[in-house]
């Protein structure tokens, strides 16, 4: 069975081509829009791993992934920080509390990429 992976950005393009990578490296990709609407579809469904930028209008990404850990139901699921800034300018205290598996920062190459995919999946 193919790994599901939730990725979440607010920006339709990048979302787009972000699919197009993980799909092409053989797992199956699903998209949301916003933090809000990550927060539902993990209440409906499991996945892998979760993609999440960081910086997003209405929910940031910490905000998200501080309501998947208090979730008993989503509490372990592993997350992969996407950000178009060095993990250390955005507080990377308070990013490494809600223990991510990666932060991968945007833009990004293909191979690198998919190699840390991998290995959070792993």
């Amino acid at each position: 069975m193919k790994k599901r992976i939730l990725v979440v950005d607010d920006e339709r393009d990048i979302l787009e081509s972000i699919k197009m990578l993980i799909e092409n490296a053989g797992y199956e990709a699903v998209t949301a829009g916003s933090g809000k609407e990550a927060l539902q579809l993990l209440q409906k469904s499991k996945f892998d791993l979760v993609l999440l930028d960081i910086l997003m209008p209405e929910m940031a990404g910490n905000e998200v992934a501080e309501k998947i850990r208090k979730n008993p139901k989503t509490k372990n699921q592993k997350i992969i920080f996407l950000t178009v800034v060095t993990p250390g300018e955005y507080g990377k205290g308070e990013i490494k509390k809600l223990n991510p598996a990666d932060y991968i920062q945007k833009p990004f190459k293909a191979g690198d990429f998919r190699k840390r995919i991998k290995a959070a999946l792993e």
